[in-house]
């Protein structure tokens, strides 16, 4: 059978757009199907419009603390909605790039909303037309959205309506310690906000591992965040006009004048059709390894399919889908992707965690460091920077199993560690590098040197 294209993608978000631009580049016939603005969620709402944020207050931050570097300025100045302006350039700037890196590789695009037909027929309904296409391969890629609804009137927002919300309260309640709220958190306390925060678990970023989750408690309450833990927080009716009122384990009583909600989100799933090809039409949609439904002709990657809701997994998941479209053998493993949360600081994990890789039957032992980094970044010969190591590493063979980080440089150590699992190098191995002084990966070997030679004076 001859189909107008041979890959068709719903979705343009961080999944989506790297599906399309990886199958063109491979010589494939591409079609990108988005029913709202380039870039999805990746670029307008999620990871990039809050690292900009981010960035604002970043900078507003060490203009504060220019005095440490010599420096006063007369006047620091500044407010929410000009960092509101700052993120939307960004983020139309990195659309604007996208649609030119779609151009370049000779991307078809075309805007509505795609749902499936069949097993190989897209329709795409516009304002005013719809169009049919079909394709030999389909790849679902229209992400997810906070699972809390939210109400504007009721100022209890989700992270959507947060990231473009032009209030400026004075006081903030964020219910949820995920990534999400840990992030949001920070930024409104750099602005002066009182911000209290509350989870339900015994400990912050729950799913990561325990020492990031007390470093990331530990950062925001230095930075003046009220964290409460074990603290169940019912969720107000969405339909209430008037602001809620929340009761903490204490007795007291929170009156906030602003709520933010990150409990979780939910697949984009609704109106894609996948009743017509026997797909469940509630939850995330299953995949196996190689990132395709029950049904071989159709893909489904990213936050669709809730296996790892983060944007290093929605790339490595576009690799999968579309190498396996090639005929070429891959297998997605969340458990060897690298990952990053844009908190303050940043944090950062690859492979497996002590407590997983015990788990999992192996003896390891740990390597744990709190690093004061002087690195590239000048400020930190001022100021040396604190970053949280921890490796992971097999007992007896010396294989690097995982490694997570906490600090401005988690990401450098990250890959450099994500790298020496993906080669299968030991310790011992790694600890031999030269590496450009100074740096974070430099003082990673330093750690490891530092190791062997306690080692060797114990043997000794």
């Amino acid at each position: 059978m001859s189909y107008q294209y041979q890959v068709t993608v719903i979705g343009s978000g961080s999944a989506g757009k790297d599906a399309a631009l990886q199958a063109a580049r491979a010589g494939l016939s591409t079609l990108l199907v988005e029913s709202d603005r380039i870039g999805g969620t990746g670029i307008h709402r999620g990871c990039h419009a809050v690292r900009t944020l981010r960035a604002c207050a970043t900078h507003y931050e060490r203009v504060k603390e220019s005095h440490l570097l010599g420096v006063y300025p007369d006047l620091v100045a500044t407010d929410w909605s000009s960092w509101l302006t700052v993120q939307k350039r960004v983020t139309n700037r990195l659309a604007t790039e996208l649609s030119r890196s779609l151009d370049s590789a000779s991307v078809d695009v075309k805007f509505g909303r795609g749902s499936l037909f069949d097993l190989h027929t897209v329709v795409i309904a516009g304002d005013e037309r719809k169009e049919t296409v079909t394709a030999e391969h389909i790849i679902l890629a229209t992400g997810s959205r906070p699972r809390f609804a939210g109400s504007e009137k009721a100022r209890v927002l989700n992270s959507d309506q947060f990231l473009q919300s032009t209030l400026t309260p004075k006081t903030l309640f964020v219910i949820g310690g995920g990534y999400i709220g840990c992030e949001l958190a920070a930024i409104y306390q750099s602005r002066g906000v009182q911000v209290t925060l509350a989870e339900a678990e015994e400990r912050l970023l729950p799913s990561w591992d325990e020492d990031i989750g007390k470093r990331i408690r530990k950062v925001l309450e230095e930075a003046g965040v009220e964290v409460l833990l074990n603290e169940r927080v019912a969720l107000p009716e969405v339909g209430s006009g008037d602001p809620p009122r929340f009761r903490i384990h204490n007795g007291t009583m929170v009156s906030p004048e602003l709520t933010l909600v990150t409990v979780g989100r939910t697949p984009n799933i609704e109106g894609l059709g996948l009743e017509k090809v026997g797909l469940p039409v509630s939850g995330f949609i299953a995949v196996n390894a190689q990132m395709q439904t029950s049904v071989p002709s159709i893909y489904a990657i990213g936050d669709i399919n809730g296996i790892m809701l983060l944007d290093s997994a929605a790339y490595a998941q576009a690799r999968v889908a579309v190498q396996t479209i090639l005929g070429h053998p891959a297998r997605f493993d969340a458990h060897w992707i690298p990952r990053c949360l844009h908190t303050h600081p940043p944090v950062g994990a690859a492979g497996w965690t002590a407590a997983e890789a015990h788990a999992a039957g192996h003896d390891v032992e740990v390597i744990s460091e709190t690093l004061p980094l002087i690195t590239d970044d000048d400020a930190t010969m001022i100021e040396p920077d604190k970053n949280l190591l921890k490796l992971i590493v097999q007992s007896g063979t010396g294989l690097i199993l995982g490694c997570q980080a906490v600090g401005s440089r988690a990401v450098e150590l990250i890959n450099l560690a994500s790298s020496a699992i993906r080669l299968g190098l030991t310790v011992d191995r790694l600890a031999d590098l030269s590496l450009v002084h100074p740096s974070a990966s430099e003082a990673m070997i330093r750690v490891l040197q530092d190791h062997f030679d306690r080692l060797r004076r114990m043997v000794v």
